[in-house]
């Protein structure tokens, strides 16, 4: 058995401290190739969430826009935080060869629900506003301005269960490509779903690391009621994706030390619509240990833009 938590102390946005426990678990190891964890853990649902994350695993301060700002404030308006939750994951491996292999992840938790004030989403019906402000994709979508709001923050409470997975095969030490699948219905009535897909890439080089995702989501909303006809459902679609690259640039040059170059860019579409690019030098003093030097720039759609400079270090135990 081996047991994991994970305690995150931040600042939020009216500079007050937060404590959160974002992750207490039992990982049983059944067999060799199989392993059953319960408890409060972060959704198989990519890589980044359950593996990159880590500031000193990550290569930039900041968490890919696509999914929020994970203790620091920015611009670009998520598709998805990173999902934990509790209940129950099955985690299984199939070895084709000694660097082949087959990894699948299947998981139930308690689920997503509806945000307090946002129990019923109200569809806004000034489109010709919205049309106003948006490009011809914005036409094609009339629920821009309305999409509703879901709370993915993890319960000991039981929602309406969550389900979902994810498998990847991973051609070691250099390759690996996986695809996720999330869903859940989050109000009461059990009416309302919201549903995620997701392709994940991790390219590991000589001296380079290429990483990305790709994300598209489907969030059931209740049009506005009429005298006559009962509110209907609409479907709310977005997607984005982010592609992070890394040069190692010591690795070649060794009078430069631990030095690599990064660059990631950042991507989402239909509602919030916004781009973000990132430029770092960072520094490896050892294994574990990495100063960071990095720049963004968020150009928002409809909204504020955002840069930024920052400089951190992370250290890994």
């Amino acid at each position: 058995m081996h047991v994991e938590a994970e305690t995150e102390i931040s600042l939020n946005e009216a500079g007050e401290t937060e404590i959160e426990l974002e992750y207490a678990d039992i990982h049983y190891f059944l067999t060799d190739t199989t392993t059953i964890t319960a408890g409060k853990f972060l959704l198989p649902f990519g890589q980044f969430s359950a593996n990159w994350h880590p500031s000193w695993i990550n290569r930039t301060p900041w968490t890919p826009g696509i999914y929020g700002s994970h203790g620091s404030p920015q611009a670009m308006t998520p598709l998805l935080p990173i999902l934990s939750d509790v209940g129950i994951v099955v985690q299984q491996t199939f070895f084709f060869s000694s660097k082949q292999k087959i990894f699948l992840d299947l998981y139930v938790t308690n689920g997503a629900s509806a945000e307090a004030h946002d129990e019923e989403e109200i569809v806004d019906e000034h489109v010709e506003e919205i049309i106003d402000e948006h490009n011809e994709e914005a036409e094609e979508d009339e629920h821009v301005e309305a999409f509703p709001e879901v709370e993915f923050e993890a319960t000991s409470g039981d929602n309406n269960k969550a389900f979902g997975g994810r498998i990847a095969y991973a051609f070691l030490p250099a390759i690996e490509i996986g695809a996720s699948y999330y869903t859940a219905k989050y109000d009461e009535d059990e009416r309302l779903d919201i549903t995620a897909q997701g392709i994940d890439i991790n390219f590991i080089g000589n001296h380079y690391l290429i990483r990305g995702e790709y994300i598209s989501t489907e969030t059931d909303g209740l049009e506005e009621e009429d005298e006559h006809d009962a509110a209907e459902i609409a479907v709310f679609k977005r997607n984005g994706w982010f592609l992070q690259g890394v040069f190692q640039a010591g690795q070649i040059w060794p009078q430069l030390g631990g030095t690599e170059l990064v660059v990631e860019y950042a991507k989402t579409n239909k509602f919030a619509e916004a781009k973000r690019w990132v430029a770092g030098v960072n520094y490896w003093l050892d294994a574990r240990s990495v100063i960071k030097f990095s720049y963004e720039d968020t150009d928002v759609k409809v909204g504020d833009d955002d840069q930024r400079l920052a400089v951190q270090y992370s250290y890994g135990f």
